[in-house]
């Protein structure tokens, strides 16, 4: 009698091992975390864009300037942001954008696949989870921008939660 894999090598259909999520109970930090990722990322994008803006005499928009200054003041003493931002700098190897890019783009790959092979979806997670909340605590000056952010940081959170594939 043949039993029925559910297709993708598993355990059988119907089994309590079936239905056990792949990432397991743990993800839902590394779930809030990405979340932080993803809204830092975005966040630091709309951020780069009036700041080159800026430059070039358009005018900023009252909650930008606000990150600008904020920005300005956690970078002058030697604050825990400044601690961050360097740990950040030198884990990334001076690229701090292009690994937070990386590690939201990872996430997401994670969490829509479901038959990769389940310990290294975990090490990525994890390793990424770990880079996102870093990035989030180092850019947390940009919660300064208002309301919005915490709109932005609500999205991006329920976006990793949609995004996971159990």
């Amino acid at each position: 009698m043949a039993v029925d894999g559910g297709g993708d090598g598993g355990a059988p259909a119907g089994t309590d091992e079936a239905r056990t999520p792949r990432l397991g109970p743990w993800d839902t930090g590394a779930k809030v975390l990405h979340g932080l990722g993803l809204a830092t990322l975005a966040m630091s994008e709309q951020v780069r864009f009036y700041l080159d803006s800026a430059r070039e005499g358009r005018p900023v928009p009252d909650h930008i300037e606000a990150v600008f200054k904020s920005a300005v003041s956690v970078s002058r003493d030697g604050s825990f942001h400044r601690t961050l931002w360097d740990v950040q700098e030198n884990i990334s190897f001076g690229q701090e954008r292009a690994a937070l890019w990386a590690a939201v783009f990872f996430a997401i790959v994670v969490r829509r696949n479901s038959r990769g092979p389940v310990d290294l979806q975990k090490a990525i997670s994890v390793v990424t989870a770990g880079y996102c909340g870093l990035a989030a605590m180092a850019g947390s000056y940009m919660l300064s921008a208002g309301i919005s952010t915490f709109l932005l940081v609500a999205i991006s959170i329920g976006a990793m939660f949609a995004f996971t594939r159990e």
